[in-house]
C-alpha cells in the first residue's frame, strides 16, 4: 500500500448495484479516534453519575434516619415538659382546707404517674394514641425479652391535665396477652364523660403477669 491510498469500502445489496466509497486511512484513524474518545466521555459518565447516585441514596438514607431521631427526641422533649407541668401543677393551688387523706391521695396518684417500672421481661413500642371527645384509639408493640413465653392482662389509665388517673373501659379480651416474642395491641376505649382533647395529657400503660406482677410501667404523652 502506497503513502496515498485509500480504503474503499463497499455496500452491496442483492438487488441493487454495489455502491463504494473512498476513505483514507487518515480520516479513518480520525474516525476511530473520536469513536473511542466519544466512548471513553460516556463510560466516564456513566461512572460518575452511579457514584453521585449512591451518594445520594446514602445521604437520603442518613437524612431520613436523622429526622427520625430528631422526631423521637421532639416527642420525648414534649413528655418531659407535660409531664412537668403535671409536677408543678400538684403543688400548686391547694387549698389549706384539704384534709390529709386528699392530699396522701393525690401524693399517691402523683407518684404512680410518673413511676417507671422496667423489669427488662417485656417492652412496649410503637405507641401510638388518638383521643377525641368520643373515643381513645390505642396502639403498640409488645415485645417479650425473656426466653419463655409471657402471659398476664393489661391496663391503660388515661391522665388528665389537673394530674388525676382514669381507668378506660377497654374490652376484657384486649387487655390480656400470651406471648413467646411479639404481640400487637390495637383496641379503643370510650372517653371519659365530659373529656375534652385538651385535657387529655397522657396514656399510663401498666403490664402484669398472670401472678400478678408489675413488670412495665410508664407514662406516654399525648401533646397538646
Amino acid at each position: 500500500m502506497t503513502k496515498d491510498s485509500n480504503f474503499s469500502v463497499l455496500f452491496m445489496r442483492d438487488n441493487s448495484d454495489v455502491k463504494s466509497f473512498r476513505v483514507s486511512p487518515r480520516r479513518l484513524k480520525g474516525l476511530l479516534w473520536v469513536s473511542g474518545s466519544v466512548a471513553l466521555l460516556v463510560l466516564v459518565g456513566l461512572i460518575v453519575g452511579l457514584r453521585s447516585f449512591v451518594g445520594y441514596r446514602s445521604l437520603l438514607s442518613e437524612r431520613r434516619v436523622m429526622e427520625s431521631n430528631l422526631a423521637e427526641a421532639q416527642v420525648s422533649m414534649e413528655r418531659l415538659g407535660n409531664l412537668d407541668k403535671i409536677q408543678k401543677s400538684q403543688g400548686q393551688g391547694k387549698e389549706p382546707a384539704k384534709n390529709q387523706a386528699q392530699d396522701k391521695q393525690s401524693a399517691a396518684t402523683a407518684q404512680r404517674v410518673f413511676a417507671l417500672v422496667n423489669t427488662g421481661a417485656m417492652t412496649v413500642e410503637n405507641f401510638r394514641a388518638q383521643v377525641s371527645s368520643q373515643n381513645v384509639n390505642v396502639s403498640f408493640d409488645l415485645n417479650n425479652r425473656g426466653s419463655e413465653a409471657l402471659s398476664g392482662d393489661i391496663r391503660m389509665l388515661l391522665l388528665r391535665n389537673d394530674g388525676s388517673l382514669h381507668p378506660l373501659n377497654v374490652p376484657a379480651s384486649d387487655l390480656t396477652y400470651q406471648i413467646q416474642r411479639f404481640k400487637r395491641i390495637s383496641t379503643s376505649a370510650p372517653a371519659p364523660e365530659g373529656l375534652t382533647r385538651r385535657e387529655a395529657l397522657g396514656l399510663r400503660i401498666e403490664i402484669k403477669t398472670s401472678e400478678g406482677v408489675l413488670i412495665f410501667g410508664e407514662t406516654y404523652s399525648l401533646g397538646n
